[in-house]
């Protein structure tokens, strides 16, 4: 007598997903202008199957968008800045409501600060807007924040880049990111001609917390460097 497997609820809902996202890689397979290569497709399907099993019991509600933003993503990296400009911009004026159009324009930022001559008004204002539309991302958001700071910094902006660079460092201190904010408000309150503040945010850093000890000694020569130029001047 044979047992009749029952199929669960979850079997099924898994069985949808993987049948919609081999149709999905289907589509971007027969169309290969969408994609680097094929072999590339299948990589995206395979992570996309990833996600989906590693954000259980949410589903994913379009994975031909995050697909989209993995080429776009692939091609900046790539150097194909007209082909991901393109795909970016088109996935934040369609899919502007979903989290992968949302980082878009994140990529976008990203895209006009390694332009060539970099375009930083674009960049700062894409940031900007992925900042105000983006919830909970403990990764992008502090890369977005210090990502605005640099723009401001090589714009000679050095008072904004300094504010925002302490914010990062404040909110994120623990953080590798956080270490390098550290480092671009003392730097450019220095540029800006504000000894003080760059040694005070030194000075706060070695007294907050336990720092690593490559990360103090690191502080403790610039708060010296600091504290040689007070006294010149």
């Amino acid at each position: 007598m044979k047992v009749k497997h029952r199929v669960s609820k979850e079997e099924l809902k898994e069985d949808k997903f993987q049948e919609m996202v081999e149709r999905v890689a289907a589509f971007y397979y027969a169309n290969p202008k969408r994609f680097w290569t094929g072999v590339v497709v299948g990589l995206l399907v395979i992570i996309g199957g990833i996600l989906f099993l590693h954000n259980r019991p949410r589903p994913v509600k379009n994975p031909e968008v995050e697909l989209r933003l993995m080429d776009a993503i692939g091609n900046l990296f790539q150097g194909n800045h007209d082909y991901a400009e393109r795909a970016l911009k088109d996935l934040t004026g369609r899919f502007g409501k979903e989290y992968a159009g949302i980082k878009a324009h994140y990529y976008l930022g990203v895209l006009y600060s390694r332009s060539q001559p970099p375009r930083l008004d674009e960049a700062k204002r894409e940031f900007q807007i992925f900042l105000k539309k983006a919830k909970k991302d403990p990764v992008l958001i502090p890369a977005a924040m210090l990502a605005i700071a640099i723009c401001e910094e090589q714009q000679g902006n050095y008072l904004k880049a300094a504010k925002v660079y302490e914010r990062v460092n404040q909110r994120y201190f623990q953080s590798t990111l956080g270490f390098e904010a550290l480092l671009g408000a003392g730097r450019c309150y220095r540029k800006a001609g504000d000894l003080a503040k760059a040694e005070r945010v030194y000075e706060r850093y070695l007294k907050k917390g336990r720092p690593a000890a490559d990360k103090a000694e690191e502080v403790k020569f610039f708060l010296t460097y600091i504290q040689s130029l007070k006294k010149k001047f």
